[in-house]
């Protein structure tokens, strides 16, 4: 999914983020504190001590070099001392050429405008058993959210001494405050209050994966300043009122998209298609752009912009046909499915609400049709920003039904014992979004690395391609030949071939099921997979016997299978439908998940074995 950097909210000071650690390995974080000083104004200064000792030789080699990163545009950094610790008692500082400045990570294929800015501290003489210690400064001088907020998710995998977050505030601002599993006191002094909130690991655990997101389930502290949720979306409401205005320039752009039709359903659809076609996706994350949308008259002109300026664009001309829509708030950085209390604006993307044709269209994802969503957004919660009444709610879950993905391979396998065919892929929702990414740049070195991953190799090509993403399904038909030959009537089992394709085999994918039980809620989707494979046979070659239909279900998952052979055509069809009621499934439900991972798996790998002909 597209990086969303252009909506980031909150505080700057980006964590180090580091692995989970043995018992004796790794390091140890023997001080993480975090201290700000708020002013009534909402601006702030952050004083952030650390330091963490190398348990090992690996972790000395790896933990020499720390990266703190910050917005320029609204930030400043200043580093009050780094120094190497070492076991003998000695203290090598680091020396002022190695307090470098760096470019921001980003990979090239990313279209982002950002004031994220890097300092690298490298540490001189790092071996085991020493420490290394960093003091800086952050001072937030401007800000794009009039109030201030702070969430925060502990790391249970990371051996922690002492861990304290500390907010020193007037004593007339309210602050409400949410410790879970963390130590809270309040300290009182003049007219100040202080909140400090602390936390230590002693022993360390391996994170899961495939969760969602901690911030869900695991111990966490938030502060903020908001009052509600309505007060986050009102401010929102109010720039994207402005940034959506119709202007001549807007109403004419819509008459020429739109025409005459009159239909309002036909009309946002071409709005929608228009929009995600023709407006390419550039991340603007430098200052009150990180929060205030473009114009849409100046989005339209320039042809790019981020989520925000896309919601305020594709809006606009939604009104000038007299069509309503609102801007809804989601997190898709993370697979967080609760809004926390108390509020907070921890939300990285906008998309658009029409209330009228009970949609949710997100442009921005321009491989998904017409109110098709990208997985990662169903069944979040979201604040719909609207002037006057914004609220929250939950977007709809995915249904089985709307998901669909469908291979049919057929194979025939020559008198030579040569094996070749075809296969057609039909995709429909977030499925056919899949699968037209996965479908760019095709070609046959990338037809012959497909049948390599599904395990036959061979080499092939594609013959027909449907993939605009205005149509409500997305298609591929491709034609393969595979490398080694079949001699059947040697006892040679057959492994029927799943085919050039990209989709996964049935069962892999919406579950999320790992090998071992979950321990925490995980990501789930809805959806149904199909695979048909036909196997035409030399004359006379019969199968000795054929593997046994087979039905599995839990509650949320059922998976089918039969085998059929007739007219010299072996037919294995098979299909697993998903259907949890959202998109968050629990830990006890992993187990029987796993069973039936299991089984499908052992499905998936059924040979025949034909008899000699006579």
């Amino acid at each position: 999914m597209r990086s969303k950097l252009a909506l980031a909210m909150g505080l700057a000071a980006l964590a180090v983020s580091v692995p989970a650690l043995a018992e004796d390995k790794g390091f140890t974080l023997v001080l993480d504190r975090q201290s700000y000083t708020l002013e009534g104004d909402g601006h702030w200064v952050g004083l952030f001590e650390n330091e963490r000792r190398a348990n090992d030789a690996e972790a000395a080699r790896n933990g020499g070099r720390i990266d703190i990163s910050y917005h320029a545009s609204l930030q400043t950094l200043d580093i009050v001392e780094a120094e190497t610790l070492k076991a003998d008692g000695r203290r090598l500082p680091v020396a002022r050429d190695k307090i470098i400045d760096i470019a921001p990570h980003a990979s090239r294929d990313v279209a982002l405008y950002t004031d994220l800015r890097t300092r690298s501290l490298v540490f001189p003489d790092v071996e085991a058993g020493d420490a290394i210690r960093y003091v800086y400064r952050l001072t937030r001088f401007d800000h794009i959210w009039p109030g201030f907020y702070w969430e925060f998710a502990w790391q249970p995998g990371l051996r922690v001494e002492q861990a304290e977050r500390i907010l020193d505030h007037p004593a007339a601002l309210h602050v409400a405050v949410e410790a879970d599993r963390t130590a809270h006191r309040i300290e009182t002094y003049g007219d100040r209050v202080r909140h400090v909130l602390s936390w230590s690991n002693s022993t360390p655990v391996d994170p899961e994966p495939g969760t969602t997101s901690s911030l869900d389930w695991g111990p966490h502290a938030v502060l903020s300043t908001y009052s509600s949720y309505a007060e986050i979306g009102e401010h929102y409401a109010r720039l994207h009122r402005d940034a959506a205005r119709v202007t001549p320039d807007i109403e004419a752009l819509a008459g020429t998209i739109v025409g005459d039709v009159s239909d309002p359903r036909e009309a946002a659809r071409l709005l929608y298609d228009w929009v995600a076609g023709n407006i390419r996706y550039v991340g603007v994350a430098i200052g009150q752009a990180k929060l205030t949308p473009v114009a849409a008259s100046e989005t339209a002109s320039n042809r790019y912009g981020d989520c925000k300026a896309h919601v305020a664009l594709l809006a606009g001309l939604l009104a000038a046909r007299g069509i309503d829509s609102e801007a809804v708030l989601i997190d898709v950085g993370a697979a967080r499915y609760a809004l926390i209390e108390p509020p907070v604006p921890a939300f990285n993307h906008v998309i658009l609400h029409v209330a009228a044709l009970g949609l949710y269209l997100d442009s921005t994802a321009n491989r998904t049709s017409f109110g098709v969503l990208p997985w990662g957004e169903y069944d979040k919660p979201v604040l719909h920003a609207v002037p006057g009444r914004s609220y929250t709610g939950r977007l709809p879950a995915e249904k089985a039904d709307d998901n669909v993905a469908e291979t049919h391979t057929v194979v025939t396998i020559g008198a030579d014992g040569h094996v070749r065919g075809t296969t057609r892929e039909v995709a429909r929702g977030a499925m056919a979004m899949d699968l037209r990414g996965l479908a760019n740049h095709l070609n046959a070195a990338k037809a012959g690395a497909q049948l390599r991953h599904f395990g036959s190799p061979g080499s092939g090509h594609w013959v027909k391609t449907a993939l605009s993403p205005t149509a409500p399904e997305a298609m591929l038909t491709g034609e393969f030949e595979l490398a080694d030959a079949a001699d059947l009537e040697a006892g040679e089992p057959l492994h029927p071939p799943a085919g050039l394709r990209f989709m996964v085999r049935p069962g892999a994918f919406l579950l999320d099921v790992q090998d071992t039980p979950h321990q925490h809620p995980f990501p789930c989707h809805a959806g149904r997979q199909i695979e048909t494979i036909e196997v035409r046979l030399p004359d006379g070659l019969r199968p000795s016997r054929l593997p046994s239909d087979r039905h599995w279900e839990t509650a949320i998952a059922e998976y089918r299978s039969s085998y059929a052979f007739e007219g010299g055509v072996l037919t294995v069809r098979r299909e697993f439908e998903a259907h949890p009621q959202g998109q968050v499934c629990q830990p006890e439900q992993s187990v029987e998940l796993m069973k039936l991972a299991s089984r499908i798996r052992r499905d998936l790998a059924s040979i025949v074995v034909f008899e000699p002909r006579s």
